[in-house]
């Protein structure tokens, strides 16, 4: 069984009127919830074996302080730019082209096209019944043979995680 782990990146400051999109970093809140997430992931033994991140100031953030939180080494983030610039079907496209070595990928990225692919892996490609706010965590497995043969439709949600809950907990 392959395991995907979809993280939104945490909340992000919009404190810089002037900044890039590209460029804005994590708000108080979001340095607070990316590791909190990776905490919750070492906790349950859900860590993944390699982190595809978008290159986005607070997707990079995120990645960074969820690894943290995980106790991992960051050697496990690699960068994409097209979780960023691209579409969904880019977010396919980095899933499908993990290695087989891999068990459990997360992938950290930005709405709408976390939500619309956590709900596309599940549902079909024109699905999007899954609403994730920001450092939002979805988990879902594929029974597919290799990555390359992940498809729409073709996994099933396993839970989800959103950092307003661990708080709670």
């Amino acid at each position: 069984m392959k395991q995907i782990l979809l993280l939104r990146h945490a909340k992000s400051s919009w404190d810089h009127p002037g900044l890039d999109d590209f460029d804005r970093p994590l708000a108080k809140r979001g340095l607070k919830d990316a590791p909190r997430m990776g905490k919750f992931l070492k906790k349950t033994g859900r860590t993944p074996d390699i982190i595809i991140s978008s290159t986005a100031q607070r997707a990079k953030e995120t990645s960074q302080l969820a690894v943290e939180g995980m106790i991992e080494d960051e050697s496990i983030i690699t960068w994409n730019s097209d979780l960023y610039y691209g579409s969904m079907r880019d977010y396919l496209k980095a899933i499908q082209s993990t290695d087989e070595e891999v068990e459990r990928v997360m992938i950290v990225g930005h709405n709408p096209k976390m939500e619309d692919t956590a709900g596309a892996l599940i549902g079909s490609e024109r699905s999007a019944g899954i609403r994730m706010p920001t450092a939002a965590l979805v988990c879902v497995n594929s029974y597919a043979a290799s990555w390359d043969k992940v498809q729409w439709g073709g996994c099933e949600l396993e839970w989800m995680m959103i950092p307003k809950v661990l708080k709670e907990i």
